[in-house]
Formats: C-alpha cells, sequence, structure tokens
C-alpha cells in the first residue's frame, strides 16, 4: 500500500521556497532517523505548486509533519491544503481520507 500527502498551495510559491522547507524537514528526519534510514525511505515531489510526500514509512510522515509545521508557521494554516492518498499500486485502486 502506497500512502502520500498531497499539498496543494493557495499562494504562489517558488520552487526554491519549497525545496528549502522540504530540505530542512528531511534534516529533522536524518536527526531523528539516521542519514541511511531517510536515504532509503525518503521519497517526494514537487512541482507547479504541488508537493507529494510519500508517508508510507515513519520516515515519511516525520517529514510531512515537519515540513506541515514550517508551512503553518510561515505561511498560515489556511496557506495551502492538505490531504492523504492510499494508493493500492496494482489495481489502480485509491482512496483519499
Amino acid at each position: 500500500m502506497i500512502e502520500v500527502c498531497r499539498f496543494k498551495f493557495n499562494r504562489n510559491l517558488s520552487r526554491e521556497q519549497i525545496e528549502e522547507k522540504i530540505a530542512f524537514a528531511i534534516v529533522a528526519a536524518e536527526c531523528t532517523f539516521g542519514q541511511a534510514k531517510v536515504r532509503l525511505n525518503a521519497a517526494y515531489l514537487a512541482a507547479d505548486n504541488k508537493v507529494v510526500i510519500d508517508v508510507s514509512s515513519p520516515v515519511g510522515e516525520h517529514i510531512a509533519e515537519v515540513f506541515t509545521g514550517l508551512l503553518i508557521k510561515e505561511y498560515g494554516e489556511h496557506s495551502f491544503a492538505v490531504e492523504r492518498v492510499r494508493h493500492d499500486g496494482q489495481s489502480g485502486t485509491k482512496e483519499s481520507l
């Protein structure tokens, strides 16, 4: 089962702004889980004012939580929407939570 958090921003953020927040969240995960575990378990995609973070592992959960916290702190809780989506990876079935 693949599980992701999809973020969509209500304001136009530059790719640099988004990448900076993700990089900080990844460093925070490395401090908690170690660099090797993060390297093996972390996955994200950032494009066109949207971000998808794989939260199928505790590492991904941590990255998404830190990323969310940074967005709230810097831009406010109403500056973005986030939804958790599960995908079985085989039949194409997906479920929004």
